[in-house]
Protein backbone atom coordinates (compact mmCIF):
# COMPACT_ATOMS: atom_id res chain seq x y z
CA UNK A 1 0.00 0.00 0.00
CA UNK A 2 1.23 2.98 -0.73
CA UNK A 3 0.30 6.12 1.43
CA UNK A 4 1.84 9.58 1.52
CA UNK A 5 2.40 11.60 4.99
CA UNK A 6 2.43 15.33 5.15
CA UNK A 7 4.25 17.13 8.31
CA UNK A 8 3.56 20.68 8.52
CA UNK A 9 6.16 21.43 11.90
CA UNK A 10 7.58 24.29 13.65
CA UNK A 11 10.47 24.83 11.11
CA UNK A 12 10.35 22.35 8.32
CA UNK A 13 7.64 20.77 5.93
CA UNK A 14 7.77 17.09 5.08
CA UNK A 15 6.36 14.75 2.39
CA UNK A 16 7.05 11.41 2.37
CA UNK A 17 5.86 8.53 0.58
CA UNK A 18 5.65 5.08 2.74
CA UNK A 19 3.81 2.08 3.38
CA UNK A 20 1.69 1.22 5.80
CA UNK A 21 4.23 -1.16 7.70
CA UNK A 22 5.88 2.31 7.94
CA UNK A 23 8.96 1.79 5.28
CA UNK A 24 9.74 5.51 4.07
CA UNK A 25 10.33 5.05 0.24
CA UNK A 26 11.25 8.73 0.00
CA UNK A 27 10.52 12.03 0.94
CA UNK A 28 10.87 15.79 0.16
CA UNK A 29 10.94 18.96 2.58
CA UNK A 30 11.26 22.67 2.29
CA UNK A 31 11.06 25.20 5.02
CA UNK A 32 8.26 26.43 7.04
CA UNK A 33 8.74 29.60 6.84
CA UNK A 34 9.19 29.47 3.22
CA UNK A 35 5.44 28.72 3.20
CA UNK A 36 3.50 32.44 3.66
CA UNK A 37 0.03 32.39 4.86
CA UNK A 38 -2.46 29.65 3.62
CA UNK A 39 -3.15 31.23 0.33
CA UNK A 40 0.52 30.65 -0.66
CA UNK A 41 1.06 27.52 1.10
CA UNK A 42 -1.43 25.53 0.53
CA UNK A 43 -0.35 24.83 -3.63
CA UNK A 44 3.33 24.57 -2.05
CA UNK A 45 2.34 22.11 -0.43
CA UNK A 46 0.70 20.47 -3.63
CA UNK A 47 3.80 20.96 -5.31
CA UNK A 48 5.64 19.44 -3.31
CA UNK A 49 4.01 16.02 -3.21
CA UNK A 50 3.67 16.23 -6.92
CA UNK A 51 7.40 16.81 -7.43
CA UNK A 52 7.75 13.45 -4.90
CA UNK A 53 5.12 11.61 -7.17
CA UNK A 54 6.91 12.27 -10.28
CA UNK A 55 10.35 11.37 -9.34
CA UNK A 56 9.38 8.22 -7.77
CA UNK A 57 7.40 7.60 -11.12
CA UNK A 58 4.11 7.13 -8.79
CA UNK A 59 0.69 7.36 -10.17
CA UNK A 60 -1.12 9.49 -7.72
CA UNK A 61 -3.81 6.58 -8.06
CA UNK A 62 -1.95 4.37 -7.09
CA UNK A 63 -1.74 6.42 -3.55
CA UNK A 64 -4.59 4.94 -1.23
CA UNK A 65 -4.55 7.41 1.54
CA UNK A 66 -2.96 11.12 2.85
CA UNK A 67 -1.53 11.52 6.48
CA UNK A 68 -2.03 15.34 7.38
CA UNK A 69 0.17 15.87 10.61
CA UNK A 70 -0.29 19.79 11.78
CA UNK A 71 0.27 22.01 14.77
CA UNK A 72 -2.20 22.11 16.93
CA UNK A 73 -5.59 23.43 17.80
CA UNK A 74 -7.19 21.69 15.06
CA UNK A 75 -11.03 20.61 14.57
CA UNK A 76 -10.98 17.10 12.98
CA UNK A 77 -14.58 17.30 12.96
CA UNK A 78 -14.41 20.60 10.54
CA UNK A 79 -10.99 19.31 9.65
CA UNK A 80 -9.28 22.69 9.64
CA UNK A 81 -6.75 24.24 11.48
CA UNK A 82 -7.83 26.73 13.62
CA UNK A 83 -5.41 28.77 15.40
CA UNK A 84 -1.59 27.01 15.58
CA UNK A 85 0.41 29.14 17.95
CA UNK A 86 3.71 28.99 15.58
CA UNK A 87 1.83 29.89 12.48
CA UNK A 88 -0.23 32.89 13.17
CA UNK A 89 -1.23 33.12 9.75
CA UNK A 90 -2.48 29.79 9.45
CA UNK A 91 -5.92 30.65 11.24
CA UNK A 92 -9.29 28.31 10.30
CA UNK A 93 -7.57 26.77 7.67
CA UNK A 94 -9.68 24.23 5.55
CA UNK A 95 -6.42 22.37 4.77
CA UNK A 96 -8.00 18.85 3.83
CA UNK A 97 -10.55 19.94 1.98
CA UNK A 98 -7.94 21.91 -0.32
CA UNK A 99 -5.61 18.97 -0.24
CA UNK A 100 -8.67 16.58 -1.24
CA UNK A 101 -9.91 19.09 -3.85
CA UNK A 102 -6.50 18.87 -5.74
CA UNK A 103 -5.51 15.71 -5.38
CA UNK A 104 -8.61 13.12 -5.03
CA UNK A 105 -6.97 11.31 -2.36
CA UNK A 106 -8.59 10.54 1.00
CA UNK A 107 -7.44 12.95 3.32
CA UNK A 108 -6.96 11.87 7.32
CA UNK A 109 -5.41 14.91 9.48
CA UNK A 110 -4.65 15.46 13.64
CA UNK A 111 -1.92 17.46 14.93
CA UNK A 112 1.46 16.57 15.16
CA UNK A 113 1.87 15.21 18.82
CA UNK A 114 -1.42 13.01 17.74
CA UNK A 115 0.30 11.99 14.95
CA UNK A 116 3.36 11.08 17.06
CA UNK A 117 1.74 9.15 19.71
CA UNK A 118 0.13 6.62 16.91
CA UNK A 119 3.53 6.47 15.12
CA UNK A 120 4.92 5.43 18.40
CA UNK A 121 2.21 3.02 18.77
CA UNK A 122 2.29 1.61 15.29
CA UNK A 123 6.05 1.76 15.15
CA UNK A 124 7.60 2.69 17.94
CA UNK A 125 9.18 1.21 21.06
CA UNK A 126 6.19 0.75 22.92
CA UNK A 127 4.12 -0.88 20.31
CA UNK A 128 0.49 -1.34 20.94
CA UNK A 129 0.61 -0.36 25.09
CA UNK A 130 -2.60 -0.20 26.26
CA UNK A 131 -1.92 3.40 27.60
CA UNK A 132 0.56 6.08 26.19
CA UNK A 133 1.42 9.22 25.99
CA UNK A 134 3.83 11.05 23.57
CA UNK A 135 5.17 14.40 24.14
CA UNK A 136 7.06 16.03 21.34
CA UNK A 137 9.55 17.75 22.96
CA UNK A 138 10.51 19.91 19.95
CA UNK A 139 9.99 23.63 18.68
CA UNK A 140 6.85 23.12 21.03
CA UNK A 141 5.44 20.86 23.87
CA UNK A 142 3.01 18.82 21.83
CA UNK A 143 1.21 15.45 23.77
CA UNK A 144 -0.83 12.83 22.05
CA UNK A 145 -2.92 10.33 24.41
CA UNK A 146 -3.48 6.49 24.14
CA UNK A 147 -5.91 5.34 26.31
CA UNK A 148 -6.97 1.46 26.58
CA UNK A 149 -5.40 1.12 22.66
CA UNK A 150 -7.08 3.88 21.61
CA UNK A 151 -6.22 7.51 20.05
CA UNK A 152 -7.81 10.03 22.72
CA UNK A 153 -9.09 13.32 20.92
CA UNK A 154 -11.73 14.61 23.79
CA UNK A 155 -15.01 16.39 22.77
CA UNK A 156 -13.53 19.25 21.17
CA UNK A 157 -9.89 17.47 19.62
CA UNK A 158 -8.23 19.35 22.77
CA UNK A 159 -7.31 16.02 24.60
CA UNK A 160 -4.01 15.78 25.40
CA UNK A 161 -2.90 19.16 24.95
CA UNK A 162 -1.16 18.76 27.98
CA UNK A 163 1.59 21.53 26.42
CA UNK A 164 -1.05 24.15 28.17
CA UNK A 165 -1.18 22.51 31.50
CA UNK A 166 -0.26 25.55 33.91
CA UNK A 167 2.75 24.85 35.57
CA UNK A 168 3.28 28.61 37.38
CA UNK A 169 -0.01 31.12 36.79
CA UNK A 170 2.96 33.75 37.83
CA UNK A 171 5.22 32.43 34.30
CA UNK A 172 5.84 34.07 31.20
CA UNK A 173 3.56 34.33 28.99
CA UNK A 174 2.70 31.52 26.05
CA UNK A 175 1.76 32.25 22.82
CA UNK A 176 -1.35 30.49 23.14
CA UNK A 177 -2.54 33.38 25.49
CA UNK A 178 -2.24 31.57 28.97
CA UNK A 179 0.41 32.43 31.40
CA UNK A 180 2.58 29.90 32.03
CA UNK A 181 2.48 26.72 30.40
CA UNK A 182 4.10 23.71 30.07
CA UNK A 183 4.86 24.47 27.04
CA UNK A 184 6.47 28.07 27.76
CA UNK A 185 8.97 26.61 29.67
CA UNK A 186 9.84 23.90 27.69
CA UNK A 187 8.99 23.90 24.12
CA UNK A 188 12.42 24.70 22.44
CA UNK A 189 11.27 27.92 20.74
CA UNK A 190 9.97 29.89 24.03
CA UNK A 191 13.34 28.76 25.45
CA UNK A 192 15.40 30.18 23.02
CA UNK A 193 13.57 33.39 23.36
CA UNK A 194 13.83 33.38 26.63
CA UNK A 195 17.25 32.93 26.24
CA UNK A 196 18.02 35.90 23.62
CA UNK A 197 16.02 38.31 26.52
CA UNK A 198 18.30 37.64 28.60
CA UNK A 199 21.45 38.14 27.04
CA UNK A 200 20.25 41.33 24.96
CA UNK A 201 19.67 42.39 29.04
CA UNK A 202 23.04 41.49 29.83
CA UNK A 203 23.87 38.23 31.03
CA UNK A 204 26.91 36.85 30.66
CA UNK A 205 27.27 33.29 29.33
CA UNK A 206 28.46 31.57 26.49
CA UNK A 207 25.81 30.57 24.61
CA UNK A 208 25.71 33.74 21.88
CA UNK A 209 29.47 33.03 21.19
CA UNK A 210 28.42 29.07 20.61
CA UNK A 211 25.35 30.24 18.11
CA UNK A 212 27.31 32.83 16.53
CA UNK A 213 24.97 35.61 16.56
CA UNK A 214 21.82 36.80 19.13
CA UNK A 215 18.96 35.82 16.38
CA UNK A 216 20.97 32.51 15.98
CA UNK A 217 20.73 31.69 19.86
CA UNK A 218 18.50 28.30 20.42
CA UNK A 219 18.47 25.10 22.14
CA UNK A 220 21.42 23.56 20.57
CA UNK A 221 23.27 26.41 21.36
CA UNK A 222 21.95 25.88 25.16
CA UNK A 223 22.71 22.39 25.46
CA UNK A 224 26.18 23.23 24.02
CA UNK A 225 27.09 25.69 26.70
CA UNK A 226 25.78 23.36 29.39
CA UNK A 227 28.55 20.56 28.07
CA UNK A 228 31.12 23.60 28.60
CA UNK A 229 29.53 23.67 32.24
CA UNK A 230 28.93 27.61 31.33
CA UNK A 231 27.28 28.87 34.72
CA UNK A 232 24.13 30.59 32.87
CA UNK A 233 23.35 27.83 30.76
CA UNK A 234 23.60 24.93 33.61
CA UNK A 235 21.18 27.03 35.95
CA UNK A 236 18.86 27.76 32.72
CA UNK A 237 18.80 23.64 32.40
CA UNK A 238 18.19 23.18 36.01
CA UNK A 239 14.98 24.94 35.59
CA UNK A 240 14.43 23.29 32.29
CA UNK A 241 14.55 19.53 33.80
CA UNK A 242 12.62 20.78 37.02
CA UNK A 243 9.75 21.82 35.05
CA UNK A 244 9.95 18.70 32.81
CA UNK A 245 10.38 17.13 35.63
CA UNK A 246 6.70 18.76 37.16
CA UNK A 247 4.75 18.27 33.80
CA UNK A 248 5.79 14.44 33.72
CA UNK A 249 4.63 14.27 37.10
CA UNK A 250 1.28 15.72 36.42
CA UNK A 251 0.64 13.00 33.67
CA UNK A 252 2.35 9.91 35.56
CA UNK A 253 -0.53 10.92 38.94
CA UNK A 254 -3.28 11.80 36.56
CA UNK A 255 -3.04 8.79 34.00
CA UNK A 256 -0.78 5.83 35.58
CA UNK A 257 0.66 5.52 31.69
CA UNK A 258 2.09 2.40 31.01
CA UNK A 259 5.03 4.31 28.99
CA UNK A 260 5.57 7.96 28.45
CA UNK A 261 7.63 8.77 24.80
CA UNK A 262 9.73 11.73 24.91
CA UNK A 263 10.27 13.34 21.48
CA UNK A 264 13.42 15.36 19.92
CA UNK A 265 14.84 17.25 22.78
CA UNK A 266 15.31 13.99 24.55
CA UNK A 267 16.02 11.58 21.41
CA UNK A 268 19.43 14.34 20.83
CA UNK A 269 20.38 14.54 23.74
CA UNK A 270 19.15 11.64 26.35
CA UNK A 271 22.22 11.83 28.76
CA UNK A 272 21.58 15.52 29.68
CA UNK A 273 17.78 14.87 29.70
CA UNK A 274 17.34 11.02 30.98
CA UNK A 275 19.70 11.21 33.95
CA UNK A 276 18.67 14.41 35.77
CA UNK A 277 14.98 13.79 34.85
CA UNK A 278 14.77 10.61 36.11
CA UNK A 279 16.37 12.03 39.52
CA UNK A 280 13.98 15.03 39.65
CA UNK A 281 10.93 12.72 38.78
CA UNK A 282 10.68 11.66 42.56
CA UNK A 283 9.68 14.99 43.75
CA UNK A 284 6.72 15.39 41.45
CA UNK A 285 5.21 11.98 41.18
CA UNK A 286 4.44 8.78 44.06
CA UNK A 287 7.27 6.27 43.70
CA UNK A 288 4.43 3.46 42.58
CA UNK A 289 3.45 4.79 39.46
CA UNK A 290 6.96 5.68 38.21
CA UNK A 291 8.35 2.53 38.96
CA UNK A 292 5.33 1.18 36.45
CA UNK A 293 6.01 3.78 33.69
CA UNK A 294 8.34 3.45 31.06
CA UNK A 295 9.86 6.77 30.42
CA UNK A 296 12.31 7.01 27.46
CA UNK A 297 13.60 9.01 24.88
CA UNK A 298 11.62 7.92 21.20
CA UNK A 299 13.78 5.58 18.95
CA UNK A 300 12.08 6.76 15.69
CA UNK A 301 14.25 9.49 15.77
CA UNK A 302 14.01 12.24 12.97
CA UNK A 303 11.53 9.80 11.14
CA UNK A 304 8.69 10.57 13.76
CA UNK A 305 6.84 13.21 11.87
CA UNK A 306 7.04 11.16 8.64
CA UNK A 307 5.90 8.33 10.38
CA UNK A 308 3.53 10.27 12.48
CA UNK A 309 1.73 11.19 9.32
CA UNK A 310 1.54 7.77 7.87
CA UNK A 311 0.59 6.61 11.04
CA UNK A 312 -2.42 9.35 10.31
CA UNK A 313 -3.19 7.49 7.56
CA UNK A 314 -3.54 4.18 8.46
CA UNK A 315 -5.49 5.23 11.43
CA UNK A 316 -8.07 7.04 9.00
CA UNK A 317 -8.44 4.03 6.68
CA UNK A 318 -8.85 1.65 9.80
CA UNK A 319 -11.70 3.88 11.30
CA UNK A 320 -13.49 4.39 7.82
CA UNK A 321 -13.40 0.56 6.74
Amino acid sequence: MDLIGVDIGGTKVSVCLGSEGGVIHAHKRLETASLGGPETGLPKIVELIGHLLRDENVELNDIRAIGLAVPGPVSTKIERMLTPPNLPEWVDVPIVQYLREKLDRPVFMDNDANAGALAEWEFGGAKHVDNLIYLTMSTGMGGGLIIDGKLHQGGTDTGGEVGHFILDPKGPKCPCGLIGCFEVFCGGANVAHRLQEAIRGGEKTAIKKIAGSLEAVDMKALLAAVKQSDPFALEVWAEYIDRLAQGIGMLVQTLNPDAIILGTIATHNKELVMNPLKQALPNFAWGVPLKYCRIEPSQLGNDIGKLGALALAIHGLSASA
